[in-house]
């Protein structure tokens, strides 16, 4: 009976004062909280409150911990995607900054290499430039100096003087461009006495070239060669001995004298001592002994061949003289002769030291031209 009477005071304790202090009124299915009624359910409690409603929850209970978590973790996954994205984004920085000096760099390589190049090139021009300005300063210098030149002309003015005081040697292969300079050696003539290799103005050996010259009259020997040499415009305004002697020279070989000329030799104007041939081309002579002669008492005497062409020559004895004896042979073409007493004399030659005696003149097998090359 206790207990009866217990539980009946109960029901009515709950029923007389609970009810009037909880006026949520219910959902259309009979719970709290349910969906259209405005009431906003509480969590976890089965209870709905309204809406607006302010509740505090205690730290870390319930949804709200959840929520935290839910938030921390969302915070750190962001985090840990920001970092990869910026690790990524370094990595394509420092990428990107290593292409570009890569990049730079190979840019400044190329640079250089153009730079180089260009430098190499300015270099090669610059040298080309002053080669072609050296060039143009001597040809401006050595006015006259046309080594195509026909004979007939006149010695060229100078464009100075230079006395030497010993003989001046071009080397074997090398070239002198005197520029049209006047050269001699501030000596008087000693005439018809022999002179040795030092008495020369220039001596040019085997190869060498001498071109734009004007031998002045204060020398004995003029020029001497050793060997297969070149002279162009060359020119000798009073000879004293001889002008021109071939010294030394082997049988297959060839001296050329292209253009200039020579006035005043008592004697010989080009003496040919050694072997080989002289071709002689474009010279002027006048008031001379000899312009040609194969020497005819040398100690050692070979066949020697001169080829005369287009050459002007007036007052004179005998334009060629060659040794007969030992094969020599003097070509003409083109001669135009006034006042010359013999175009060709053929001699006999002697190794002796004798004086050589003479034989026949004119055409032969020797003296080899026609009528038709000389004209006056």
């Amino acid at each position: 009976m206790q207990y009866a009477f217990t539980a009946a005071f109960l029901a009515l304790a709950i029923g007389g004062h609970a009810a009037p202090h909880w006026p949520f009124p219910q959902g259309s299915e009979g719970g709290w909280g349910g969906p259209g009624t405005g009431v906003a359910p509480v969590p976890g409690t089965g209870v709905g409150l309204p809406t607006g409603t302010s509740v505090a929850f205690p730290t870390g209970t319930g949804s709200s911990s959840v929520t935290d978590r839910a938030a921390a973790d969302d915070d750190d996954e962001e985090e840990e995607e920001e970092e990869e994205s910026s690790s990524d984004e370094e990595e394509e920085e420092s990428s990107g900054e290593e292409e570009e000096e890569e990049e730079e760099s190979s840019s400044d390589d190329d640079e250089e290499a153009a730079t180089a190049t260009t430098s190499a090139s300015s270099s090669d021009e610059t040298e080309a430039a002053s080669s072609a300005a050296a060039s143009a300063a001597v040809t401006s210098a050595a006015s006259g100096s046309d080594s195509g030149a026909s004979s007939g002309g006149s010695i060229p003015a100078s464009s100075g003087t230079s006395v030497l005081s010993a003989v001046q040697t071009i080397a074997a292969g090398e070239t002198f461009d005197g520029g049209m300079v006047a050269f001699d050696r501030g000596v008087d003539c000693t005439g018809q006495a022999e002179g040795g290799d030092s008495d020369a103005v220039f001596e040019i050996e085997n190869g060498g070239t001498l071109s734009n010259v004007i031998i002045g009259p204060n020398q004995i020997e003029g020029v001497h060669c050793f060997g297969s040499c070149t002279l162009t415009n060359v020119w000798w305004s009073q000879v004293c001995e001889d002008a021109f002697t071939i010294k030394e020279q082997e049988a297959g070989e060839t001296t050329t004298i292209t253009g200039g000329g020579a006035s005043t030799a008592e004697d010989k104007v080009l003496q040919h001592n050694g072997g080989g041939t002289l071709s002689v081309s474009g010279f002027t002579v006048s008031d001379f002994g000899k312009l040609y002669r194969s020497c005819g008492n040398c100690d050692e005497m070979v066949e020697r061949h001169v080829i005369l062409d287009d050459i002007t020559a007036s007052s004179g004895d005998i334009l060629a003289g060659i040794n007969s004896n030992y094969g020599d042979t003097a070509t003409f073409t083109n001669i135009k002769a006034s006042g010359v007493d013999t175009i060709c004399q053929e001699f006999e030659g002697n190794d002796t030291g004798d004086e050589p005696t003479k034989g026949s003149a004119g055409p032969s097998e020797y003296c080899i031209y026609s009528e038709s090359d000389i004209t006056a």
